[in-house]
C-alpha cells in the first residue's frame, strides 16, 4: 500500500494534460508550448531511471524512494507556485527527478516484501495501480482545474507524497 501510494504520483500526472489550456492561458505562451511542459518531465524521468534503479541497488531501495517522495514534494510545491512558464519548465523537470526515484525503486520494494509464490499477484496490482493513475488523473484533472484552477493539478498530489513518505519507514 505505502509503495502503491507513493508511485501513484507519477500516473496521476495524466491530470495535467487537462490544464494545458489553463497552464499556457495564465503564463501567456502559445498552445504550441505544451509540449516543453510534456518534455521537460518525461525526458527527465526516463534519462534518469536506470541510474535512480542503480542508486536504490546501491544505497538501498527504500532511502532511495524516500528522496524521490521528498523532491517530489518539493517540485509539486515549485510547479503550484510558479511565477512563470520557465519556472514551472524548472520545476517539471525538478518533479521528473523525483518520479524517476520513486518509480525506479517501486517495483524492488513491492517485491522484497514478499516471498516467490506472491510476487505474481503483487506486480498485478502494482501495474493496476499505475493503470488506475493514469485512467483517473485526467478526470481529476479536469474537476480540480474547474474547481481551483490550473496549479490544483500539482497540489492534490503534495498530500499523496506526504502521506507516503510518513508511513515509508515500515518499509524494510
Amino acid at each position: 500500500l505505502i509503495v502503491c501510494l507513493g508511485v501513484l504520483i507519477l500516473p496521476l500526472d495524466s491530470s495535467v494534460n487537462v490544464a494545458f489550456p489553463h497552464i499556457t492561458g495564465h503564463f501567456g505562451v502559445p498552445m504550441a508550448e505544451t509540449k516543453a511542459l510534456v518534455l521537460s518531465f518525461v525526458l527527465t524521468v526516463i534519462c534518469l531511471m536506470l541510474v535512480a534503479g542503480r542508486a536504490g541497488d546501491i544505497w538501498g531501495y527504500r532511502r532511495v524512494f524516500q528522496a524521490g517522495l521528498a523532491v517530489s514534494v518539493f517540485a509539486f510545491i515549485l510547479d503550484g507556485l510558479a511565477p512563470s512558464y520557465g519556472f514551472l519548465l524548472t520545476a517539471r523537470m525538478l518533479q521528473g527527478v523525483g518520479s524517476a526515484l520513486v518509480i525506479s525503486c517501486g517495483p524492488a520494494l513491492a517485491l522484497g516484501l514478499f516471498d516467490e509464490a506472491a510476487r505474481g499477484p503483487v506486480i498485478g496490482l502494482y501495474a493496476m495501480v499505475l493503470a488506475l493513475g493514469n485512467a483517473l488523473g485526467p478526470f481529476l484533472g479536469g474537476w480540480l482545474v474547474e474547481g481551483w484552477g490550473w496549479s490544483a493539478v500539482f497540489w492534490y498530489r503534495v498530500p499523496i507524497a506526504l502521506s507516503a513518505l510518513a508511513f515509508s519507514g515500515l518499509l524494510p
